[in-house]
């Protein structure tokens, strides 16, 4: 009987002991952490116009990849003067490997409530930093009230 009592209590006291020891054994459910990902991942954003004129529809842009950044140099028209460039959109997509950059005009917080009638060629800048080296491609488009097209596509 004193046996039968030692071996029920002994296993379950056996399990507590022994509960945790293994939570490290493969397949216990934890995901073991390594170092740092090896995947690009966006650090900073940085957007600005640098320079507005009246001008045509002129809707370009070209990449560069310099060191751990993104480089895109770009002009967008506007379809009055109170119109300027903003960022809509800086995303990585780590499964394509792919950066896709939409920019777009706004009304100028300051504009008023008189306008030039000229289009305004918008020229911009948008730098992307990367941690884990740059993106594979990336993908610029631009949106000037009538829907999203592609400017330009570039591979490294």
């Amino acid at each position: 009987m004193k046996r039968r009592t030692l071996l029920q209590y002994g296993g379950l006291g056996c399990s507590i002991a022994l509960a945790g020891c293994f939570g490290d054994a493969p397949g216990s459910g934890e995901t073991p952490t390594e170092g740092p990902s090896d995947t690009p991942s966006v650090n900073e954003t940085t957007f600005s116009v640098t320079r507005r004129q009246s001008g045509s529809q002129t809707s370009s842009a070209t990449v560069t990849f310099d060191g751990d950044q993104v480089v895109v140099e770009g002009t967008i028209w506007g379809a009055d003067g109170c119109k300027t460039a903003d960022l809509i959109e800086a995303a990585y997509d780590s499964g394509a490997d792919e950066l896709s950059i939409s920019v777009g005009t706004t009304e100028m917080t300051d504009a008023g409530d008189m306008c030039t009638q000229a289009i305004m060629e918008i020229d911009y800048r948008a730098t992307v930093t990367f941690a884990n080296g740059l993106p594979g491609t990336v993908v610029v488009s631009h949106d000037t009230g009538d829907g999203q097209s592609t400017v330009t596509t570039a591979t490294r």
